[in-house]
């Protein structure tokens, strides 16, 4: 049987991230649009993140870029093509938050862990090369 500790931990994760900011109030209401380009951010730039943080302690192999520059690259293009400068500052905004709280939790981050994180890059790579 498939384990599911790595998805349960990064879910787990973001769970405490989400809560740890649940305090703040945005400035305005976001427009379902917006609220997804900020979701956006937290997976894709945390999960960049995420990959970068194992691959420097060993436990993925690193790239030719690094998974940071492969997702900026992704969010420049997308920005030129489908999302307006107020929606590229979510999506900052939302990985920012992320890696805020991936690099104060790098401990967090084994090789069971790093296992998981690695095989949700592959999925995120494989979706952006479809676009």
């Amino acid at each position: 049987m498939k384990s599911t500790k790595p998805a349960i931990l990064s879910w787990a994760l973001i769970i405490v991230c989400a809560v740890g900011y649940a305090d703040i109030p945005p400035a305005a209401p976001l427009t379902p649009e917006q609220a997804q380009a900020r979701q956006l951010g937290i997976l894709l730039g945390g999960t960049a993140t995420e990959y970068d943080v194992c691959a420097g302690k060993g436990f993925l192999p690193k790239g030719a870029q690094s998974a940071e520059d492969t997702a900026k690259a992704y969010f420049d293009k997308l920005q030129t093509t489908n999302i307006g400068p107020s929606d590229a500052a979510l999506v900052q905004e939302g990985w920012a938050m992320m890696k805020k709280e991936v690099t104060e939790h790098e401990s967090f981050y084994t090789q069971d862990k790093c296992t998981g994180v690695g095989k949700e890059w592959a999925k995120i790579l494989a979706t952006m090369r479809k676009k």
